[in-house]
């Protein structure tokens, strides 16, 4: 089988506060289907089984479920107040889901300038269960600032929320569990509330102030050539680095391990075996572990796309 980069066809969602696009998924009822080259129309997890170790990489066994899915998220208005558990707290829960940690790039800031991001200092369990009781829960929310670029790393327990206006790239942990904590009384076009996950979501979030509420920093940085490579993040669950690039950069995908590109802004173009593939902003690009040497460079002057390893 021919490996080379990946374009999946995006699955797109339709939420009570906006709308998000599944660029890089391989779940059972939310399957990435090819959209390029000559595994055009396959499903995504049937290309991995073909050859896991080429694909997924030679730290991956045969059967490792994929561990990462990649969102565009659209939120016209607020997103629910909201918690994801730990890998060991959703297995205890007889889970069929990981645990969630994931992270955000601020592509379009929201239009009251900040996220929910954790809890104040004083919040403790027992006041954040009462706060639910007499309806005071957004007095418990820490707000951060945020601006077009910023980067927000989300570990399991940390209270977050997307407020409106807000665009983001999100790449996650395979998992869509969430523990609702509150959604502002609002109700479906049925004037139905959506459910609330109270015991759950006070469980599993942080009091102590353990995970950062703060924009991830620069952990390393590297110019090459005219091109700017940041780390991020880098984590058990991702390594996240971020490409500035002003011109074309060659490099080498990692045997262990596949990569991800996601574009932020501008448009790129990867090129590897003989295949030449355009990655608009907003859309992501799958790379094989043992896909070789590709080149990536901006489409036009300017292109700053988000690089993932597992």
């Amino acid at each position: 089988m021919k490996l080379y980069p990946i374009l999946l066809r995006p699955i797109f969602k339709k939420m009570i506060w906006g709308s998000e696009s599944w660029e890089i998924t391989c779940r059972p009822d939310e399957m990435g289907i090819i959209e390029n080259g000559p595994a055009a129309g396959e499903a995504f997890a049937h290309y991995i089984g073909r050859n896991s170790s080429g694909v997924l990489g030679t730290r991956f066994g045969p059967e490792s479920r994929f561990p990462l899915l990649v969102k565009i998220i659209d939120a016209k208005e607020r997103l629910s107040v909201q918690v994801h558990p730990t890998d060991a707290y959703a297995k205890a829960k007889g889970e069929t889901d990981s645990g969630k940690s994931e992270m955000w790039y601020i592509i379009k800031p929201p239009e009251c300038g900040f996220l929910i991001i954790g809890l104040k200092p004083s919040v403790t369990r027992e006041s954040l269960a009462a706060a639910y009781k007499n309806g005071t829960v957004e007095s418990c929310l820490n707000r951060l600032r945020v601006r077009e670029g910023d980067i927000v790393n989300i570990p399991a327990g940390l209270v977050h929320a997307i407020t409106a206006g807000t665009i983001v790239a999100e790449i996650q942990q395979n998992s869509d569990i969430t523990y609702r904590l509150y959604d502002y009384n609002r109700t479906d076009d049925q004037g139905k509330t959506r459910p609330l996950h109270i015991e759950d979501a006070l469980a599993v979030s942080d009091y102590e102030g353990k995970i950062p509420k703060t924009a991830a920093s620069a952990i390393e940085t590297t110019k090459i050539g005219a091109n700017l490579l940041t780390r991020v993040i880098s984590d058990e669950y991702f390594d996240i680095k971020k490409y500035e690039l002003s011109g074309p950069l060659n490099e080498s995908s990692n045997r262990s391990e596949f990569a991800i590109f996601t574009c932020v802004e501008g448009d790129a173009v990867i090129e590897a075996e003989g295949i030449s593939v355009e990655i608009p902003m907003g859309r992501s690009v799958f790379l094989p572990a043992a896909l070789g040497s590709y080149t990536i460079r901006p489409k036009d002057k300017l292109a700053v796309l988000l690089k993932c390893n597992p």
